[in-house]
């Protein structure tokens, strides 16, 4: 079908359900008006003759207009979209998609229809906490129970390291997640001893707010600049910011989670436990 064709349709849809209702566009036109002014939002307001456009396929409603007719109408959200071809269950529709920059994962808020109920996940895994795991399974795919538990995703914030995001590398791979302590934000002073057992991790790694993202890197601080100071083999070149106008610290990378050809392993950075576990499955 073309897509001029699936926009008369849809428009005709949304035409039948308004004279089902026993409205006129001008009532829509009032109600909407009257919608815009009780949220505050001029957005969610039309005229008469965008419903006519709309109801005959000239162009598809944005986002604003669409939650207004929905409301207007009385119908789920979900149902507008499915008239122009999304799919309701867009939003559990979650393609891997492995972001090439560093971020910062923060939990999403939860509303009740989304909530998680898999019986896969740990007992002790709270509710509030399953949209950080989303984040997490969206990048990795499925992650296996034994490391969750090893997470503790009530901790600690967690952040992801893009797929081009080569400062720490090998030290941190490209792809991996890092658990954060927000309590250490101060850049500890060296030198910093490595024993056979610690090697580079001896040395703090922070992760960064840059203002144009985020990154992980060893860092120094002297004379109000901070510098970060990559992986000697990640091919990258030192970086200086204005402390604290242009970096800020998110906290100490304590954790490192990574992939070894479709392996999982936890590598802890912290005092308490150092070393690598066996892959978890």
């Amino acid at each position: 079908m073309a897509r001029q064709e699936k926009l008369v349709r849809a428009g005709a849809k949304l035409r039948r359900i308004r004279e089902r209702l026993g409205l006129s566009a001008r009532d829509v036109e009032r109600l909407s008006m009257e919608l815009a002014v009780e949220r505050h939002n001029p957005y969610l307001s039309f005229s008469r003759t965008w419903i006519t456009d709309v109801e005959t396929g000239r162009f598809v409603p944005g986002s604003f207009k669409m939650a207004s007719l929905a409301e207007l109408y009385g119908l789920d959200l979900a149902e507008i979209h499915e008239l122009y071809g999304m799919s309701r269950d867009i939003t559990k529709e979650r393609p891997a998609y492995r972001p090439p920059t560093t971020q910062l994962l923060r939990p999403k808020k939860e509303s009740p229809e989304n909530e998680t109920t898999s019986d896969d996940l740990p007992s002790d895994l709270q509710i509030e906490e399953t949209n950080l795991l989303t984040g997490i399974v969206d990048i990795w795919g499925s992650v296996p129970v034994p490391l969750l538990r090893r997470l503790g995703l009530q901790q600690s914030l967690y952040g992801y390291i893009g797929t081009e995001a080569k400062n720490m590398a090998p030290l941190l791979p490209p792809g991996s997640f890092v658990q954060i302590d927000t309590k250490q934000n101060r850049i500890r002073k060296g030198p910093f001893k490595k024993s056979s057992s610690e090697s580079h991790f001896a040395r703090p790694i922070y992760f960064l707010d840059i203002r144009s993202g985020y990154v992980c890197s060893w860092c120094e601080l002297k004379d109000g600049m901070l510098t970060l100071i990559p992986h000697p083999d990640s091919g990258e070149q030192t970086r200086s910011y204005r402390y604290p106008d242009d970096v800020s610290i998110v906290g100490r990378v304590t954790t490192v989670t990574m992939s070894i050809e479709e392996e999982r392993y936890v590598v802890r950075l912290d005092d308490g436990e150092k070393g690598r576990s066996g892959p978890k499955k």
